[in-house]
C-alpha cells in the first residue's frame, strides 16, 4: 500500500512546476489560510441563508454541526499525531515543493481532516451546500499532494477522520439542537439574529 502511495504521489507531484498558472492555483488552494477562510465565510453565509424559518434552522444546524465536527476532528487528529508520526514527502525524497516545509506529522492531513469535517457536517443537513464544500475540500487535499506537502494516504486518512468526526456529531442531534437553541436565544436577546 505504501508503494502505491509513493507511486501516486510521484505522479501527481510531477506536474508541479510545469505550468505557472497551475502552480499559482495550487499555491492558492494549498495555503493554510485560503480554504479555511473561504469555508468560514461560506458557513457565515449559510447561517443567515434560508427562505423559510425551517430552512434557516436546518442551515444553522448544519453550521453548528460543521463547527463541532471541526473541533472533534482536531481533537482526534491530535490523538493520532501523538501515537503516530509520518514524515512529510520532502523529508525522504526529492519533490516539486510549492509550499513551506511543515514539521508536523504528514498523516493524517490536518487540511483534509478540517476541510472534510466542515463539508460532511454541512452535508448531513444540507446536501447542496455540502456538495460544494466537498468540492472545495477535495481541491484543498489534492493541492496538498500536488504541492509536495502530503502523500495521497495522508489525505485519505484526513478525509476519513473528518467525516468520522462529522458523523459522530450528527449522531448527537439532541446536543446540536440544544446548543442551537441556546445560541439562537442568546442572539435574539442581544438583537443579533
Amino acid at each position: 500500500m505504501l508503494t502505491f502511495d509513493y507511486w501516486l504521489f510521484t505522479i501527481i507531484n510531477s506536474y508541479a512546476g510545469q505550468w505557472d498558472w497551475l502552480d499559482g492555483i495550487a499555491r492558492l488552494f494549498l495555503n493554510d489560510y485560503f480554504v479555511p477562510t473561504l469555508m468560514a465565510i461560506i458557513l457565515l453565509v449559510l447561517w443567515f441563508e434560508g427562505a423559510s424559518h425551517s430552512q434557516q434552522q436546518r442551515n444553522r444546524r448544519a453550521v453548528l454541526a460543521a463547527t463541532l465536527g471541526t473541533l472533534l476532528g482536531n481533537m482526534l487528529l491530535k490523538i493520532v499525531n501523538l501515537l503516530y508520526f509520518r514524515p512529510r514527502p520532502f523529508a525522504g525524497q526529492a519533490v516539486n515543493l510549492l509550499f513551506y516545509q511543515p514539521t508536523d506529522s504528514s498523516f493524517p492531513s490536518n487540511a483534509a481532516t478540517i476541510g472534510f469535517a466542515i463539508a460532511a457536517g454541512v452535508w448531513f443537513h444540507n446536501r447542496s451546500w455540502g456538495f460544494g464544500l466537498f468540492f472545495i475540500a477535495g481541491l484543498f487535499g489534492l493541492s496538498r499532494i500536488f504541492g509536495g506537502v502530503h502523500f495521497p494516504l495522508d489525505i485519505v486518512g484526513g478525509v476519513g477522520l473528518g467525516c468520522l468526526a462529522a458523523w459522530l456529531v450528527y449522531r448527537q442531534e439532541k446536543l446540536v439542537d440544544t446548543l442551537l437553541t441556546a445560541i439562537v436565544t442568546l442572539a435574539s436577546k442581544l438583537s443579533l439574529s
